[in-house]
């Protein structure tokens, strides 16, 4: 890989992020909506059961930003070269199918970054809500994990794109929240119905939510043990993924998918 061609990527997509309304709107606005609708939720259920669930919900909303931009950022920005007939002239270039990865997932990392740290100040402007009352090695972890199995998911949708064309491009928007359910993000493993279970215990991204809710509600120490599971788990996935990627790529320069896009 060559710095300078992911370098090059980087400032692509960055002038058309200052350019774009929607891009900035992206950032920030959904992410919003999110910290009051369950900011909300938290003084309701307050009122109804004198049981506080802020710190649970605020954390579980700031910490999931990572895995909701990482994923839909990636799939988001090679949609955008399909649409403009774009991918074709890109590697028609020097330019390797590893450093257009790389630089889209770093590029995702950064968005996802800026909204964590806006989502930050927000929550404890609003409700006094301090993320950083968490151990900083577990949410040093837990940005880690939760990124990587964003890029796992983008890089999956990404896979399929070229695979497939457009005709899968709703998957971009739609597959992070069909995760989520299973996560565990705003409530226990305990509480989801057998047949979930399963599911949520294969994600990665349930002993996360786990621990930091263990945290919070118990005051339990956090299970370094099961993030370095959860990490290893990720790690695999990313290397499953790759090895589609790889073949979706080759696949997709052979039928011609690149230059026709559908």
């Amino acid at each position: 890989m060559k710095w300078y061609r992911i370098k090059a990527l980087l400032l692509k997509y960055f002038y058309i992020s200052i350019n774009s309304v929607d891009r900035w709107f992206d950032i920030f606005y959904w992410p919003v909506i999110d910290i009051f609708v369950w900011g909300f939720a938290s003084f309701y259920i307050k009122e109804l059961s004198n049981f506080n669930l802020l710190s649970v919900l605020m954390g579980g909303v700031i910490l999931w930003i990572f895995v909701w931009k990482s994923s839909q950022d990636i799939a988001t920005f090679v949609l955008e070269d399909f649409w403009a007939r774009n991918l074709y002239n890109l590697f028609s270039s020097p330019m390797r199918i590893s450093e257009h990865v790389t630089s889209i997932v770093l590029f995702a990392f950064i968005r996802g970054l800026i909204s964590f740290c806006f989502l930050i100040l927000l929550a404890f402007l609003l409700y006094s809500f301090n993320i950083f009352a968490l151990p900083i090695l577990f949410i040093a972890a837990a940005v880690f994990i939760l990124s990587l199995f964003g890029w796992v998911i983008g890089l999956f949708v990404v896979s399929l794109i070229l695979r497939f064309g457009q005709r899968i491009q709703i998957l971009a928007w739609s597959i992070v929240w069909v995760v989520q359910p299973f996560s565990c993000v705003f409530y226990p493993l305990s509480s989801i119905p057998s047949w979930a279970k399963p599911i949520a215990i294969f994600l990665p991204t349930t002993y996360v939510f786990e621990n930091m809710r263990a945290f919070f509600l118990e005051g339990r120490a956090i299970n370094y043990g099961e993030l370095l599971y959860s990490f290893i788990l990720t790690l695999f996935l990313m290397i499953i993924v790759g090895f589609f990627l790889y073949r979706s790529y080759a696949k997709a320069k052979q039928s011609g998918m690149l230059a026709k896009g559908d």
